[in-house]
């Protein structure tokens, strides 16, 4: 409900004051007394008087109502947008396209099947669980939409994933068959970004684009790198990070900032800056997702919430990126709250963010950097633009997909023929080991998570888990 109160705030202050006011009201734990009953009926009450007003107004007809059809596919123009509907029933997809609406029945995705997988699998990335993903759902809505080929003349389509119930847990972006040198995967066939709602992406590009054309030269870029927070394993590659976006910042008419690492200063700092860039470690509430966490210097004491991002309200700066490089920002572990998109990822995207890249689970310390900066890169070279970001993670994504496909043992290959290093387009440097799972080097990488994690028998792809949420 707080989502649709910025354009609001812009245009009718004093009304959105009243509307937010009262939904604090209505946020106060449950009332112990009857005084304090009677408080939250009649806030109840002055909340419907109220939305029934806001509907009155000029573009306000539609106020946190469902959009109309027409809305949904200008919504669409962009890119196909499709949402999996997942029922004991039947699963299907809910196709949104600038022509049209249209469902595509999935009956290789069964109910049961995947809240089991979702509940008693330990690896969401491991190369049979892509290819049940392809086979199932990403196929299917792919070849629906005409998406068969790598597209030519990097002329790449863009898509956006909506997943519901227990499929949210499983990377979408990542389906295929990697280890077959073929096309038949996502990510050589479109470009993936993800949203909370359909509603959320009418949301976000409704604000203020000023950033798809020109960067103001007070643009800040808030840079924050925390090597180590009390309880968990250092990370020597979060300064490096950080090191290597103040170099790239001028080139992209940003001033890098930082501030003081405690929760007071960073908050201060967060609704004025452009682009916000967090190194370090993150945690994931099972029981209460607002308590999900960003670990600033003081650890757990003073770490930055997904209840404090929420109190933010930055959509009249128009912040462009919130790039969180933690472990688990994008990820829901309780299954009573799957629906309801809590994470880090929508926190920022919730507080006005336009793009918010982050991770699905654990990510390796050393890998952050190089995904980073080929990310960066991208946008440096194409401008602050919608397209740059989710092409910059698509291409930095790919190409170390690519060196892991190079460096895999040959019993994940299943008797692939692999392309040669002759036909290959990447260049395979010092780096390209950093996306195999080679024994030698699961032992000496770190996590960005607060928990060191036992990994002797993982297998998963090191890329995977990033993802781009954002119009």
């Amino acid at each position: 409900m707080r989502a649709d109160t910025f354009e609001l705030q812009e245009k009718h202050p004093r009304l959105a004051e009243e509307y937010i006011s009262l939904l604090d009201q209505l946020d106060i734990p449950n009332a112990s007394s009857q005084r304090q009953v009677d408080q939250r009926i009649v806030a109840a009450q002055h909340l419907e008087i109220t939305i029934n007003t806001i509907r009155k107004l000029s573009g306000f007809d539609r106020f946190l109502l469902a959009p109309s059809e027409d809305e949904l596919r200008t919504a669409a123009e962009r890119g196909p947008i499709v949402v999996i509907s997942v029922s004991v029933y039947r699963c299907d997809a809910l196709i949104v396209e600038a022509s049209g609406l249209r469902s595509l029945s999935l009956p290789h995705l069964d109910c049961r099947d995947l809240n089991y997988r979702a509940r008693t699998m330990e690896d969401f990335g491991a190369p049979e669980v892509l290819e049940w993903l392809w086979e199932s759902v990403a196929q299917p809505v792919l070849d629906a939409l005409g998406f068969t080929q790598l597209p030519s003349d990097n002329c790449w389509p863009r898509m956006w994933w909506i997943p519901t119930g227990p499929l949210s847990k499983f990377p979408l972006h990542a389906a295929g068959h990697h280890a077959d040198n073929s096309v038949e995967t996502v990510l050589d066939r479109v470009i993936s970004s993800y949203s909370s709602s359909i509603r959320a992406i009418i949301h976000g590009r409704r604000q203020q684009s000023s950033s798809e054309t020109t960067v103001s030269a007070s643009a800040k870029a808030l840079l924050i790198a925390i090597e180590h927070t009390p309880g968990s394993s250092r990370l020597p590659f979060a300064k490096r990070e950080v090191e290597m976006l103040k170099d790239l910042c001028p080139s992209m008419a940003l001033q890098p900032t930082e501030c003081g690492r405690r929760k007071q200063d960073v908050m201060s700092h967060l609704a004025h800056c452009k682009v916000f860039h967090f190194a370090g470690h993150g945690y994931t509430d099972r029981d209460d997702p607002l308590k999900s966490h960003l670990l600033l210097e003081n650890g757990k004491s003073d770490a930055l919430t997904v209840a404090d991002i929420l109190r933010l309200n930055c959509g009249e700066h128009s912040p462009f990126l919130a790039y969180l490089s933690a472990c688990e920002t994008g990820r829901v572990k309780d299954e009573y709250f799957e629906d309801e998109n809590i994470h880090l990822i929508s926190a920022y995207q919730l507080a006005g963010y336009r793009h918010v890249i982050g991770t699905m689970w654990e990510v390796e310390d050393e890998m952050c950097v190089e995904i980073a900066r080929i990310t960066y890169e991208s946008i440096r070279d194409l401008g602050m633009t919608d397209e740059s970001v989710c092409w910059g993670l698509h291409k930095a994504v790919r190409k170390l997909r690519d060196r892991w496909l190079i460096g895999i043992p040959e019993q994940i290959k299943r008797g692939s023929k692999l392309a040669s290093e002759e036909n290959t387009s990447l260049e395979v440097d010092e780096v390209v080991a950093r996306g195999a799972n080679t024994d030698d080097q699961r032992d000496a990488r770190m996590l960005r998570d607060v928990v060191p994690c036992d990994d002797d028998d993982q297998e998963t792809p090191l890329w995977i888990p990033y993802v781009h949420f954002g119009v």
